[in-house]
């Protein structure tokens, strides 16, 4: 028995130090499965968001403006991000019609959001309507697609060499400006005298902007073989774009910022899709793997969290509706895991890979490669979640409770990583987070953000 412990031990970690390694080579893709996984997603998406719109939200909305909401946030937000990750895609086709698009699907949305009688559920509409001018919301509305359009504008001119520093800093200070004003409370009748954001915000995107103007003149331009420092400028405008969304409030506004995300690193930066495992496409080795992790994850953090106060046993749901199962483990998945999936670990997991093989990657073993990307990632978002607050059913102080959320974001963004690692496509991610998520809200009534 001791023999046989021992070598299932030497066998197990074998394959933990093995497989990931995968992550350090380009994958191919099959176009045609990932455009019918897309499709799928994407009509799965538009159910489960009608269906918590309508069923399971706090305040109930009535089908005509269920169906509206659940439609811009799959069009405008989601379904693009599905339907690049398939098939060969020219940036430069992408690049020119993706702006006119957004600004066509935003401005049908908000014209029938505020034609509906009463719409009082979208969010967005009392803020429009004194976003600049008090009560003048269809006087605000070109206010605010011209604040989008330069934000738009400004990343794609930072990324050629050849535009021009007037047209530049032009673009660069309408979308400031629009920031500074959408985002004063001495300006803004949507926000309280004492909402200073647009203050701050502002100075620093141009800071920004500055930045990445001084990057590219002074980047030697060459072909790249991998993520670095010089993208980080890109990166940052591009996610910075969240702001534009967040007075007035968007449901898709974070999916828009990822959407600019996409086109400028993974398309951008001319590396491939493939360098990024942008790819959502399903393989039957994926899914095994997919249920042994998601078994691992269960045995593992579920006594822990529990443990910790942070799943409270006395709020534990032994059958919950399967409505809400099904609603939450898509939403979770599509909306909070494709976000996040995308962008730590097609992004931020990427960017931590190629400045390791960058910098003495040839003195270095793939596993430690590989596991150095994982273990960083998974603080880093970590981290990140050190900002939620614990609801009325936790009993841990609010500084307690985000030290021990941090630490089950780390431990489930290890899981994360790892499946991406041996895999490099997302799908089997974005099924194991929204899987994840789902059973701590569903389940034990866990204070986890659900932004949909």
């Amino acid at each position: 028995m001791p023999n046989l412990t021992s070598q299932l031990k030497l066998t197990i970690g074998q394959w933990l130090a093995k497989a990931p390694q995968a992550f350090l080579r380009s994958p191919q893709f099959s176009a045609r499965h990932e455009q019918q996984m897309a499709i799928a997603a994407g009509g799965l998406w538009f159910l489960a968001q009608v269906l918590y719109l309508h069923y399971l939200s706090s305040t109930p909305w009535p089908w005509l403006e269920s169906v509206v909401e659940a439609a811009a946030v799959v069009l405008i937000g989601g379904f693009p991000v599905l339907w690049w990750a398939s098939g060969r895609r020219d940036f430069e086709t992408i690049a020119q019609r993706w702006p006119r698009r957004l600004l066509l699907g935003l401005t049908l949305y908000l014209t029938i959001g505020l034609l509906l009688p009463g719409g009082t559920h979208f969010r967005w509409r009392q803020t429009l309507a004194n976003l600049i001018f008090a009560d003048q919301p269809w006087l605000n509305l070109p206010i605010f697609l011209g604040g989008v359009w330069a934000m738009v504008r400004v990343p794609f001119l930072l990324r050629q060499q050849t535009t021009p520093r007037p047209v530049l800093w032009t673009w660069s200070s309408g979308a400031a400006l629009y920031l500074w004003v959408s985002h004063s409370g001495g300006i803004s009748p949507a926000l309280p005298k004492e909402h200073s954001e647009g203050f701050l915000i502002a100075p620093i995107y141009l800071l920004l902007c500055a930045w990445g103007d001084w990057q590219r003149h002074h980047c030697l331009q060459q072909r790249p073989t991998g993520l670095g420092w010089q993208h980080l400028p890109l990166i940052a405008v591009s996610l910075f774009s969240l702001y534009w969304f967040s007075t007035p409030y968007f449901r898709f506004g974070p999916l828009v910022a990822l959407q600019l995300f996409i086109l400028l690193i993974i398309f951008g930066s001319g590396l491939g899709r493939s360098h990024f495992g942008y790819s959502f496409e399903p393989r039957w080795r994926d899914a095994r793997l997919l249920t042994g992790l998601f078994l691992a994850a269960l045995i593992t953090m579920v006594p822990l969290g529990s443990l910790l106060g942070f799943l409270p046993l006395a709020q534990f749901n032994l059958t919950p509706s399967p409505l809400q199962l099904f609603v939450y483990t898509t939403l979770f998945a599509l909306r909070v895991g494709i976000f996040e999936e995308v962008l730590f670990r097609s992004g931020l997991m990427i960017l931590v890979r190629d400045l390791w093989q960058r910098y003495g990657g040839d003195r270095r073993p793939p596993a430690v490669i590989a596991w150095g990307a994982i273990l960083i990632c998974s603080l880093l978002f970590g981290i990140v979640h050190i900002g939620n607050e614990p609801n009325a059913h936790i009993q841990l102080p609010p500084m307690v409770y985000r030290g021990v959320y941090v630490l089950m974001a780390t431990l489930a963004s290890l899981f994360y990583c790892f499946v991406f690692a041996c895999t490099q496509r997302l799908w089997a991610g974005v099924v194991l987070h929204g899987l994840v998520d789902a059973i701590a809200v569903v389940f034990f009534g866990a204070a986890l953000v659900a932004p949909f």
